[in-house]
């Protein structure tokens, strides 16, 4: 993507954003804080738009996340991009600065406009510019910093009918503020605090042939397993090692709780688990990120005389089954409601396992075939696809702890190629186990 071709993008981006019928006023007290993004800004916290912004630098592209608004004063646009380089070194820094200059000359020529003298500007102790644009249709004011590896930008948009309100939008660019990384954690910590499920009764135990950490195949008194991956493709979102999940266990190798990550390593949900009325059940709560999208719009609820009564004590019922090998044959959620939801069916054959996982309308969902090794650890997956054909095959190889878990797992594609097999190492796997 060309310099020209960047500006215009996010031009255009902000212009098209969906526009509700009343647009919110950002006069106001409004606050919009990106955690990911490590900055705050005096914008609605909902009702913005979502894309991917690409900066090009002279170490290559900088990546990261653009957020739009289209309020009653100005179309508004703050992002930011990553490099894999330190950009803000006084040389890199000026000629980052000096290629943002031609692209708005050229769009200002195209199109009949104008621009202003370019403004050295600061942000804490960082150094920036800012521009201004000047066309028939309206106005187009960005500033842009150099911070370290990473490139913030911003950009109010004024149409001619909102030029009353230019003062306004300049002003909510200048509540722009780089957060520290004190204010960050303290953020993170107010968010998780918020997402904390109400622990649930760990007695009475229901009866049960086995237990989580047994059907996990985890092995001795397991208290705790941290899961984190690094992807080796280079295509993953984050390309460093992040958190996948963290599961704790009580003595009796029973879970009471369970935290996922999403793709950039934050914390996504929470879930506890315990027992009622004689079964084992969990709730959860998730945590939304400002990168996350909006929540879907409902059909809502379904008219009374079809409802069932909700136990609000929980979300989720488990009922398990076992061969007579002390093996998880099925694991079968339930609504808090009665109503069953989806299916986990295990088959087991010499040095293989099959998993298949079935919608609560019993439809099948996904069907997984694995290879043991002749202690139970998985050597090769087969993916399938609905009409039976497989879709891929990986292969894992491990390192373990002196008690036998996996405490590293490499994960390959296996393709073939010339008639012969290739393993592509894909990510690895690392877990931190903890015991009692």
């Amino acid at each position: 993507m060309s310099r020209l071709t960047l500006i215009i993008a996010i031009t255009l981006a902000i212009f098209s954003s969906t526009q509700q019928a009343w647009p919110p006023s950002v006069i106001g007290s409004h606050k919009f804080v990106s955690l990911q993004g490590r900055f705050s800004v005096s914008l609605p916290a909902q009702s913005h738009g979502f894309s991917q912004l690409t900066i090009p630098t002279p170490f290559g592209k900088a990546n990261g996340d653009l957020y739009r608004w289209q309020t009653k004063e100005a179309a508004f646009g703050v992002g930011y991009a990553d490099a894999a380089q330190a950009l803000d070194s006084p040389e890199t820094a000026k000629e980052i600065f000096n290629s943002l200059r031609d692209p708005l000359n050229k769009i200002a020529a195209a199109n009949g406009g104008t621009t202003a003298e370019v403004k050295q500007i600061s942000i804490d102790k960082y150094s920036g510019i800012e521009q201004r644009l000047d066309l028939f249709t309206g106005s187009i004011i960005q500033r842009t910093y150099v911070v370290s590896h990473r490139i913030y930008q911003m950009i109010a948009v004024v149409k001619n009918e909102q030029r009353v309100y230019e003062g306004v939008a300049t002003g909510v660019l200048d509540t722009f503020k780089i957060l520290s990384d004190a204010e960050v954690a303290v953020a993170k910590a107010e968010n998780a605090a918020k997402a904390e499920p109400s622990p649930l009764p760990q007695a009475p135990v229901s009866s049960r042939v086995s237990s989580d950490a047994a059907d996990k195949g985890l092995r001795g008194p397991v208290k705790s397993v941290l899961t984190e991956s690094q992807s080796l493709s280079g295509t993953g979102s984050v390309q460093t090692r992040k958190r996948n999940s963290l599961e704790t266990y009580n003595k009796q190798g029973n879970m009471v709780r369970e935290e996922l990550y999403d793709g950039r390593g934050n914390q996504s949900v929470i879930t506890v688990f315990g027992y009622i009325d004689g079964s084992r059940v969990s709730t959860s709560k998730w945590i939304s990120h400002e990168y996350d999208p909006p929540p879907p719009v409902g059909i809502g609820p379904a008219p009374r005389s079809e409802m069932k009564r909700s136990d609000s004590r929980y979300q989720n019922r488990f009922e398990f089954k076992y061969d007579n090998k002390k093996r998880l044959i099925e694991k079968t959620y339930f609504h808090n409601n009665g109503e069953p939801g989806p299916r986990d069916v295990y088959k087991y054959t010499d040095k293989q396992r099959e998993e298949l996982f079935y919608s609560a309308d019993g439809s099948l969902r996904q069907r997984y075939l694995y290879t043991l090794d002749d202690k139970g650890n998985e050597i090769e997956k087969s993916i399938f696809e609905r009409d039976g054909t497989v879709r891929s095959r990986i292969s894992f190889v491990y390192e373990f702890d002196s008690r036998g878990n996996w405490i590293k797992r490499t994960a390959s594609e296996i393709v073939t190629k010339d008639g012969r097999e290739e393993r592509k190492p894909q990510n690895v796997y690392y877990r931190t186990v903890t015991y009692y």
